[in-house]
């Protein structure tokens, strides 16, 4: 198929793989929920605290959170993550706590408990 038959559609799905999940760049393989596949894990635990004014002085008792930001495409996973189900991110254990789809590149934010 000639880059003139393809799709917009089509021409998402591949820049998806080619250049939002590119094992060259950013992407790396992790272990979603059981599937080997290339995506990128964010901790953002540590910039949400400075970026609310917490910074490093500051810390609530009791409260041992993470929070995290895992982008891949759609297609590698079976099913696409919803809010409140378990979720395992390279055998760790989160819960889902927001799935957005945006043409078939999954931004699935994670939070879990570290006690």
């Amino acid at each position: 198929m000639s880059a003139l038959e393809l799709g917009f559609k089509d021409i998402i799905a591949a820049d998806n793989a080619a250049v939002f999940i590119n094992a060259n760049e950013f992407a790396e393989l992790h272990n979603l929920n059981g599937f080997e596949c290339l995506a990128i894990v964010q901790d953002v635990s540590t910039a949400e605290k400075l970026s609310i004014g917490l910074g490093a002085d500051n810390s609530y008792p009791g409260l041992y959170g993470r929070r995290v930001l895992v982008n891949c495409r759609a297609e590698d996973l079976p099913d696409i993550p919803v809010y409140g189900m378990a979720f395992e991110l390279d055998r760790q254990l989160y819960t889902v706590e927001a799935c957005d789809n945006d043409m078939g590149l999954l931004t699935i934010q994670l939070v879990g408990n570290e006690r």
